[in-house]
């Protein structure tokens, strides 16, 4: 992904220059008699050409994150694409150059079993699979993107070629909220299916916040996560995110007001937790409402390893870093114990030597996400430029 966003800034640098020297280098072998007229068409805003247009399209939503097939930056399952929408406005203002404003609504998803799968089970991904962690996410972003054609028109809306290619690029802001759904039990002991903890969830099947829970310890007191870790509270992450969009485009000129075009591309983020995944296991024994009684919602979020049958534990356990998965009773409550996969398969996955501290996620990387978009344009035409006194 890293390697399209270099290349769509390369275009956009490429877009801005090379059209203008073309222009120049024509215009000095036509000798001093056009000198007259390129001071006029050099101009960047150029109120004679200028409209605007609205529109809107469906697009669809790939995540590229921790929860993945494989622990690959361009890993990712298409089979959990979503659809999304988007509306926005824009202004053509000169010869090659649009403004745009756009806002999208797109839903991120996926799930460590189902992009894993039971085929073909390696000692990655086989953890990536018993650590059974899912999500979903609804995006809404707005965002202010520059667009760059490739082929220049300095005529009305009407006479604009046929068919055009262009690159954009911009910012904007998010806001996501991961949520996941809820189990049916939250299991302690060894095994759902040996004695042990075995407690109903009375939001079974509900889809609720993980923020809320602070699945990586976010929301534990910060005094008992410093002496277990003998570091500083992780700060809970914020919803509201700023993405850099850049992409490719097409335009196709259906007739005289309306466009239709495909789009991709690529959403850069400064976020790990578009999916809630990023840190480190801790301690379940931190996890507490508000009256300090067992908050178990959050301790089965926190850790789904344990909601198999003892059959699919002992096939994939065959897989996994077999010396990683053990019994845990916690340090803050005595009477909890819970049993652990490794993770997200890393054998040396431990903080201070303690398998409390198992990966979870990989916090090196941050989740990425690309848009594939088509949309439709309507073109508003020269009298609503009149209108607003573009003379």
């Amino acid at each position: 992904m890293r390697k399209f966003y270099l290349l769509v800034v390369f275009l956009l640098a490429v877009l801005t220059i090379l059209p203008d020297n073309v222009e120049a280098q024509r215009r000095r072998r036509g000798g001093s008699k056009k000198i007259g007229s390129f001071a006029g068409t050099k101009r960047l805003v150029n109120p004679a050409i200028s409209y605007y247009g609205f529109g809107g399209g469906v697009n669809a939503l790939n995540y590229f994150g921790d929860i993945a097939p494989t622990s690959g930056i361009l890993s990712t399952d298409i089979s959990f694409t979503r659809p999304g929408v988007n509306l926005f406005v824009k202004q053509k203002f000169g010869d090659r150059y649009h403004w745009r404003a756009n806002f999208m609504w797109g839903r991120l998803q996926a799930s460590d079993t189902e992009v894993v799968g039971t085929d073909n089970f390696t000692t990655e991904n086989a953890n990536r699979y018993l650590r059974n962690l899912n999500f979903r996410n609804d995006i809404f972003e707005l965002s202010a993107t520059t667009q760059i054609d490739l082929f220049s028109h300095s005529g009305r809306y009407t006479s604009r070629a046929p068919m055009n290619l262009y690159a954009f690029g911009g910012i904007g802001i998010l806001y996501h909220n991961p949520k996941a759904q809820v189990p049916e039990f939250y299991y302690g002991g060894e095994h759902m299916d040996a004695p042990g903890e075995k407690v109903a969830l009375e939001n079974a099947g509900q889809w609720v916040s993980l923020r809320e829970l602070g699945t990586e310890g976010q929301n534990f007191d910060k005094a008992q996560y410093k002496e277990l870790y003998g570091k500083d509270l992780p700060k809970p992450y914020s919803r509201i995110q700023i993405v850099i969009p850049v992409g490719l485009g097409a335009r196709y000129k259906l007739s005289s007001n309306f466009d239709i075009a495909l789009e991709i591309s690529y959403r850069h983020t400064f976020t790990d937790y578009l999916d809630d995944v990023g840190g480190e296991y801790v301690d379940l024994g931190g996890f507490v409402d508000s009256e300090g009684n067992p908050d178990y919602t959050a301790m089965a979020m926190s850790d789904m390893s344990n909601q198999f049958t003892q059959e699919e534990f002992n096939r994939i356990q065959e897989f996994t870093y077999s010396d990683n998965i053990t019994n845990n009773t916690s340090l803050l409550d005595p009477d909890l114990t819970w049993r652990r996969a490794a993770g997200y398969g890393n054998a040396a996955g431990f903080g201070n030597n303690d398998t409390r501290s198992n990966i979870r996620g990989n916090n090196s990387d941050n989740d990425i996400f690309i848009v594939t978009n088509i949309q439709l344009t309507y073109i508003l035409g020269r009298s609503f430029v009149r209108g607003a006194k573009f003379r």
